[in-house]
């Protein structure tokens, strides 16, 4: 009797999303960090014009490439409980880990777009990463011994 494939959708939108947050909290905690260390140079209150002038010069590249490797951590979990495995479950958690951040976009220019793009790709190589690592322990179970 064949049985039906069936993705696991809750994983995939939990490892999704949770990607997402975690990539706010990673890169909230760099400015604050920064913050901090600017505090601790002035002896007293940071200059507020230089953290938003680091937060507007760095955060937008490093919140996308925080955002790609949380997603492929997620996406190598997600490839790893399905089965059967399937490569695109990994680019389904990168497409809903980059889908709150079309609600921050306030022009579309190519690092914008880039950004959108990273999380499903870094999904797709977390698919293939967890698929892998299946792939080896099922070999490492049934290979002969001695």
């Amino acid at each position: 009797m064949s049985e039906k494939i069936r993705a696991p959708w809750l994983s995939i939108v939990l490892a999704g999303l949770l990607a997402f947050v975690l990539s706010l909290v990673i890169t909230t905690a760099t400015v604050f960090v920064y913050a901090m260390t600017l505090a601790i140079k002035a002896q007293g209150p940071p200059n507020p014009d230089q953290i938003a002038a680091f937060a507007n010069r760095y955060m937008p590249f490093l919140g996308g490439l925080v955002l790609s490797l949380v997603v492929l951590i997620a996406a190598r979990w997600v490839a790893r409980r399905a089965k059967p495995i399937q490569l695109w479950y990994g680019v389904l958690v990168g497409l809903v880990a980059a889908l709150p951040t079309v609600m921050f976009i306030r022009r579309a220019d190519i690092r914008e777009l880039i950004s959108l793009i990273l999380p499903a790709f870094a999904g797709w190589l977390g698919g293939l990463w967890g698929a892998r690592t299946v792939k080896n322990e099922d070999l490492s179970r049934i290979a002969p011994v001695g």
